[in-house]
């Protein structure tokens, strides 16, 4: 017997484990196959490289100047994966891929112990294809990892309430709430603490003080404080510029320079996107609610067990935890639309708890009625547990909810899916590349299958009726990735500066109109360093000081930069930290004098360019004699001066 036992938990373990790589392997699909978007990505991966390069894991540096905006935990993360793979997109993003894993690794665990194995591999399978959580595990942003550690803090937090011989679990609360700190700031620990408040609010009991506030606030403090002091010390201002400009000022809309005008939203705008980021699995909200809701109040009744009481406590958490990310930027013009990310893997962890219960408990009834005793014992047994044998009433209201639901899913479902086959035969009225056609075709298709395979199984009660749409969503987000790479000339200046370096000597100075928070030069100067080595003995006399664009790394190593326009106009102004200004700053009248130089200097003009601004014109920040582009790239323009035309190998 004991024999029987280990082998069922050895299948159970092996299954599970093989879940989770296939997980891992949706997570890293094609994570470096593409060039870094810009500005976001680019700057980034670019921070991260001159953590390596120049040997200071205190100071961000961003063009050989620091980078005071965020805090390092993201830095450090894409640091120690560029010194272990080198300079790729992989190793960029990478970081951010591993922590959506360990988000799905959390969420598996948690509803596992709350719910059970069926619940934890829906969960696991439901996050890896969510939208939300594939998109921004293959964009570098901070929010995902933010999202993980969160969702570590509630569990921890959960755990600690009831782990009343051990303060593991309340020790791993406030280490993670250190961790979220350096991640994003306060605003990472904001939301946790108002879970504890809550709770204390709802349960009516100071059982938190299990939490062991007094050692909790002394590991916070051992976690955050050596790098805050280290940094204000290197950077004199920088925690009062952290405070001010960096959350007061970003709340309130009011931080300079102001920047992420692309990605603000509206409160309809903000709640249709969370609602996106949870697609598909947001279809089921209604009843994810319902079922949260009253499954929540099971555990406050008098005669709730404590293990009702435990799960109960559990279920709140989760939904705070799915709730506060989007109720709390609401009132703030300053949302994002990534702000919600967080909340996508507490939502999906109740969701996948509704389909497991309230899914497949229905299947199990249906499937008995091969076998009629069986059928009436198992269908009984439902109706007891549930409670309503007592009274016709309620079991007709029980069956008209159930058959209801069921229709209702199913057909919207089949309605989507129709839709998708709809869509295929506009697709040709679209003016797009043959490769873009392509994608969008194999992306119709396979949604089409997918959402008629989902609503045909829900009207037929397959116990497996979330797979087709499971499939189809990996064939999706590989044309995804596949689009990508497409895209990548758009939002990336990897192809320009390859084809541009190919053709200049290494002594040309780099000039780039500049951008929002210069985000995009970022990625010039990263596909300037790729795979290169520069040393001084090589390059220049060790007497004479550096030209502009090159930057002293560790030892004898050098890297390039670039010239940023400091006056270019009204949307691209430079960011302004603590300390002195920037060196890679100039303006336009410094832009003209190295352009008549005998030195080979280019200019790249700004791709986020506002196309309806028409004060802000191509030529408007152009040098005097620069003629026709050497090369162009979708927006992206790269003017030469006379020495630079005269070394262009084209």
């Amino acid at each position: 017997m004991g024999v029987r036992v280990k082998s069922a938990i050895d299948r159970i373990l092996w299954f599970d484990l093989s879940l989770l790589l296939l997980t891992l392997i949706i997570i890293l699909l094609g994570i470096g196959d593409y060039g870094l978007y810009e500005p976001h990505e680019g700057h980034f991966a670019m921070v991260g490289k001159e953590m390596v390069l120049r040997g200071d894991w205190i100071t961000p540096h961003l063009n050989g100047a620091p980078y005071l905006n965020k805090p390092p935990l993201l830095y450090w993360l894409i640091a120690i994966s560029t010194r272990l793979f080198g300079t790729t997109e992989f190793a960029a993003r990478l970081p951010m891929a591993l922590a959506g894993w360990l988000g799905i690794i959390i969420a598996w665990k948690w509803t596992r112990q709350l719910w059970g194995i069926d619940a934890s591999r829906l969960t696991a399978l439901m996050l890896s294809v969510t939208l939300g959580w594939f998109l921004f595990t293959h964009q570098i942003l901070i929010d995902v990892l933010l999202g993980t550690l969160l969702l570590a803090s509630y569990y921890c937090l959960w755990r600690s309430l009831y782990a009343t011989q051990s303060r593991f679990y309340s020790y791993g609360f406030y280490l993670f709430l250190g961790l979220c700190l350096l991640t994003k700031g306060f605003i990472g620990i904001v939301f946790p603490l108002c879970s504890c408040f809550i709770l204390v609010i709802l349960r009516r009991d100071w059982k938190l003080k299990r939490l062991h506030l007094l050692p909790g606030l002394l590991i916070v403090l051992a976690v955050v404080l050596p790098w805050f002091i280290a940094v204000e010390k290197n950077n004199p201002g920088f925690i009062r510029y952290f405070i001010v400009n960096e959350h007061l000022d970003r709340l309130l809309d009011r931080r300079f320079p102001p920047d992420y005008e692309v990605s603000k939203v509206s409160i309809a705008g903000y709640l249709a996107v969370t609602a996106l980021w949870c697609f598909p699995w947001i279809l089921f909200l209604p009843s994810v609610v319902t079922s949260t809701w009253q499954e929540w109040r099971r555990g406050l009744i008098n005669k709730a067990s404590s293990w009702e009481r435990k799960r109960s406590d559990g279920i709140l958490i989760i939904a705070i935890a799915a709730i506060l990310p989007i109720v709390a930027f609401l009132p703030l013009s300053s949302r994002l639309v990534y702000y919600s990310v967080p909340a996508i893997p507490p939502y999906i962890m109740l969701c996948s708890r509704w389909w497991s219960k309230n899914y497949l408990d229905r299947i199990t009834v249906r499937t008995s009625f091969k076998k009629p005793i069986a059928a009436i014992k198992v269908f009984r047994h439902s109706l007891f547990r549930r409670q309503i044998i007592r009274r016709r009433s309620l079991f007709l209201r029980f069956v008209t909810y159930f058959v209801s639901l069921k229709a209702i899913y199913g057909s919207i479902a089949v309605l989507i899916g129709l839709s998708f086959l709809g869509a295929i035969a506009f697709l040709p009225q679209i003016d797009t590349t043959v490769r873009i056609y392509h994608l969008l075709l194999i992306v119709a298709i396979a949604l089409a299958i997918g959402w008629l395979g989902l609503g045909m199984a829900i009207l037929n009660r397959y116990r497996w009726a979330w797979l087709p749409l499971f499939l189809s969503l990996i064939i999706v987000y590989t044309a995804v990735v596949k689009g990508f790479v497409i895209y990548q000339d758009v939002r990336s200046s990897k192809t320009l500066v390859r084809q541009a370096d190919a053709c200049l000597n290494v002594n040309t100075l780099w000039i780039f109109e500049g951008s929002r928070e210069i985000g995009a030069a970022g990625g010039i100067i990263y596909y300037l360093n790729q795979n290169k080595n520069y040393f001084r003995k090589h390059l220049f006399n060790a007497r004479t000081s550096l030209p502009a664009g090159w930057q002293t790394a560790t030892g004898d190593r050098l890297y390039r930069t670039v010239k940023i326009l400091s006056d270019g106009g009204k949307n691209r102004l430079p960011p302004s930290f603590p300390g002195s200004p920037p060196a890679y700053l100039i303006t336009k009248q410094q832009l003209q004098t190295y352009w008549n130089s005998d030195r080979p200097v280019v200019f790249v003009t700004d791709f986020l360019r506002q196309p309806n601004d028409a004060s802000d014109r191509l030529e408007k920040n152009l040098p005097d004699n620069s003629e026709d582009p050497l090369l162009t790239v979708n927006s992206r323009r790269l003017y030469g001066n006379a020495a630079s035309r005269q070394s262009w190998c084209l």
